[in-house]
């Protein structure tokens, strides 16, 4: 392991509990003095991953350092690979990502992505439902009430991410459900089923969640506010549930995707050794299955209005 390298995990170990590598040694991150070793150490120590049991509810949960400038979050089709469909695991693969999550909604039977999804300023696939997670350039998270409106009227340019998906589980630190106000009407989302979130933090970091068994909106919601979500959004779940962490498929889904959310290095620095034997063995082992999880109780029951689909406690 070369010295710089050495010096960077070194005072990663030695950081206090809730500050970030970026906040303590801002000179290793930002600037030209940081060497090749020292971006790529840093853009590996961005990402952690966990499994835990928060709420009574066993989901595994990605944690991404906003504050550090050597990540980013990315948007995928499997049009960009030369495909209406892909395998999460070919997602993976090609793209050699520290992490991916499942993306928004698309119409199985054509693929059509129905919600917005923006990269590089630049808005690829437009839609009217669900409220939007967008990240600028530095990854300064901004959310937006972008339900009912096509994403066409929106000024994109200063996005380097935005994902609409939905419906909103908290906003401002408080659970808020209401998915008929952003379009969602299928009375299948309200079903107990494999959950897919996204959410940030009011110190600054991304969460990226799924949970493996059937749960309700509302128990998702309570969730994603145990772990800390300051605002979050429910992404595509059930038989599209997936997760990549750290060369493990921790979630996996029962179909092929038409997108993802991918936690990549950014451009310019060099991708870990390390996540690329990571991406090439977790192909490998992707017929492996995944540990037997607990399974809870089912949650207790939730008032729903069929005519609203308003959500009640």
């Amino acid at each position: 392991m070369s010295t710089p390298l050495r010096l960077a995990l070194a005072l990663s170990l030695s950081l206090p509990l809730g500050l970030s590598s970026a906040q303590a040694h801002p000179s290793l991150l930002v600037g030209s003095p940081a060497t090749p070793q020292i971006r790529r150490a840093s853009a590996i120590q961005a990402v952690q991953y966990r499994k835990m049991k928060i709420s009574g509810v066993y989901c595994h949960v990605v944690e991404v350092d906003l504050n550090n400038p050597h990540v980013r979050l990315r948007a995928m089709r499997a049009r960009d690979l030369g495909a209406r469909y892909r395998t999460f695991g070919s997602f993976v693969r090609e793209t050699k990502p520290i992490a991916a999550i499942t993306g928004t909604f698309f119409d199985t039977a054509t693929g059509t992505i129905i919600c917005n999804l923006v990269r590089d300023g630049r808005l690829v696939e437009m839609g009217s439902v669900g409220h939007t997670l967008a990240l600028d350039e530095v990854n300064q998270p901004r959310w937006m009430d972008t339900a009912g409106h096509y994403g066409g009227g929106h000024n994109w340019r200063d996005s380097e991410f935005a994902v609409s998906s939905g419906p909103t589980l908290v906003r401002q630190g408080q659970i808020a459900l209401n998915p008929r106000s952003e379009g969602f009407r299928d009375p299948g989302l309200f079903r107990q089923a494999s959950r897919a979130g996204i959410a940030t933090t009011s110190s600054g970091k991304l969460l990226l969640v799924t949970v493996n068994h059937g749960i309700t909106l509302g128990r998702f919601a309570r969730v994603m506010r145990s772990l800390g979500a300051e605002n979050a959004l429910n992404l595509d779940g059930g038989s599209s549930t997936a997760m990549y962490a750290r060369g493990r498929f921790v979630s996996r889904p029962g179909r092929r995707l038409t997108n993802v959310l991918l936690v990549t290095v950014r451009p310019g620095d060099p991708i870990p050794a390390e996540v690329e034997l990571e991406a090439e063995q977790a192909e490998e082992a992707w017929s492996q299955p995944i540990q037997d999880e607990d399974l809870e109780p089912a949650p207790e029951p939730e008032r729903i209005d069929l005519a609203t689909q308003e959500i009640w406690f």
